[in-house]
């Protein structure tokens, strides 16, 4: 039988290997986007250690996340995922995401870059994507654009088409009511003066995530791609 000094040792080790396990968990990364020579072997979604040993060829780029943001490795050179950068990160809430206004984290003086939408929440009318949102009853468009009025036709499969009236200086309209948001409904959009037509499928989710790590995680496994985009950008590390 176990003496009372070896029981006590037993749950402090089982306590230590708990702790250890969990210490490692959290210092895990994840692949967001990886481009060039090497970009199989880091897929998007794939998560690695902190210190795993990053070895890059010219042209390739490869940016992780963590709780503390993005930060981007470019080959050709020896990599580890913490040493990309060690300076903290502004965060804003992962539902709060926003655009040149707020780039959080980034380090530049005037951003002249492209308007982004308030949050990734909001669905980019200008962009083909998947668009994950969540509640489904309260959708909310974006235009870059808001100068002037515009008409915005919605047409469905299985869908009556709608015409939206879209106010001058409004950058944001609600997705109507009569519209189905249901998990893979899909949507032509077109107005005046756009380029092309843009085509939303819709990946509906029973909660938003908390937390970067989370909410590119299901970002990824949705293909939500534009609002995969806008986070990794909005969340980038000095450096």
């Amino acid at each position: 039988m176990f003496s009372l000094r070896n029981r006590r040792t037993v749950r402090f080790l089982v306590a230590s290997s708990l702790l250890l396990g969990a210490g490692a968990a959290m210092a895990d990364i994840l692949v967001v986007r990886a481009v060039g020579p090497s970009a199989k072997s880091f897929p998007p979604g794939k998560r690695m250690p902190d210190n795993a040993r990053i070895i890059l060829k010219a042209g390739d780029q490869v940016t992780v996340l963590d709780g503390r943001g993005t930060r981007e490795m470019r080959g050709p050179g020896s990599f580890t995922a913490a040493s990309a950068s060690s300076a903290p990160a502004q965060l804003a809430s992962a539902a709060n995401v926003s655009g040149r206004r707020a780039r959080i984290g980034a380090v530049r003086g005037v951003d002249t870059g492209p308007l982004r939408p308030p949050t990734i929440w909001h669905v980019d009318v200008a962009k083909s994507s998947n668009v994950c949102v969540s509640p489904p009853s309260k959708v909310s468009l974006w235009r870059a654009d808001a100068g002037t009025a515009a008409t915005l036709t919605v047409a469905g499969s299985g869908a009556a088409t709608r015409r939206l009236i879209w106010p001058a200086g409004a950058a944001t309209l609600e997705w109507p009511d009569e519209l189905p948001v249901t998990d893979g409904a899909e949507y032509r959009l077109s107005w005046a003066g756009a380029a092309a037509p843009t085509t939303i499928r819709f990946r509906t989710l029973p909660q938003r995530p908390a937390g970067l790590e989370a909410t590119a995680s299901m970002l990824i496994a949705a293909q939500c791609s534009a609002q995969l985009d806008l986070l990794i950008d909005t969340v980038r590390m000095p450096g």
